[in-house]
């Protein structure tokens, strides 16, 4: 009988085929609803923005990823496309098995993750992370990432006490292409950030994909790196 996998190997083996995954649809031609809502202080909207794109799947910006930016334009342009994977940071986190059960009509283990004591990040978006804890949905037929959920369990300084990250949770889910491959669906990010002493922003980013038919007909457009001309 073959020895279980301990939360660390399921989480590991969940990593490389979330990166599997991205290789085998990046180039897929998607449409992308990207809406950007700003909250006030009880989390209600005030302003909202709806953009669609058409483009490569790989091409689809992070969530929040420009956000970076306005908070320290240094660091952006030394890292712009950096990645904010729960996934990439294993290290950062105390795995734990909580259950097996169904997400998005799968079969999965449900793994729980919890800041490790002690563990170091590399500076930037890897400090709030190391900070977030939540679960993952990993399919137990093939270890794809199914769902993923968090949030950050206290507040972060980034450089200094100049920027305080107070408030982050996020969703993600994914959804099977014809060829059994798991997809973005939605992904969903909040977050509430100080900037000493000039301003505080507060808000929600939502990116919903769609695969299929309605989004064939790009790929005549496509550049040879499946990147698209034109994406607004």
């Amino acid at each position: 009988m073959a020895e279980a996998l301990t939360p660390m190997q399921i989480a590991a083996k969940a990593r490389d085929k979330d990166q599997e995954n991205f290789r085998k649809y990046g180039t897929t031609p998607c449409r992308l609803e990207e809406i950007k809502e700003e909250l006030n202080e009880k989390g209600m909207v005030e302003e909202r923005e709806v953009r669609i794109h058409r483009m490569a799947a790989s091409a689809a910006p992070s969530p929040g990823g420009k956000e970076t930016e306005r908070i320290s334009p240094e660091m952006h342009k030394k890292k712009p496309n950096e990645d904010s994977s729960i996934l990439d940071r294993l290290q950062l986190f105390d795995w734990r098995l909580e259950a097996e059960d169904d997400s998005q009509g799968e079969p999965c283990y449900r793994l729980a993750f919890t800041p490790r004591e002690g563990a170091k990040a590399l500076g930037g978006r890897d400090e709030v992370i190391a900070k977030t804890s939540g679960r993952c949905w990993v399919a137990k037929t093939d270890f794809s990432k199914i769902r993923l959920e968090g949030r950050l369990t206290q507040p972060v300084e980034v450089m200094g006490f100049l920027v305080t990250v107070r408030e982050v949770d996020f969703l993600t889910t994914a959804r099977r292409l014809a060829q059994g491959i798991a997809a973005p669906q939605q992904v969903r990010y909040r977050f509430r950030v100080e900037v000493f002493p000039v301003f505080e922003f507060h808000e929600r980013h939502t990116q919903k994909f769609e695969f299929g038919d309605a989004a064939k007909s790009m790929a005549s457009s496509m550049d040879q790196k499946g990147g698209m001309a034109g994406l607004k």
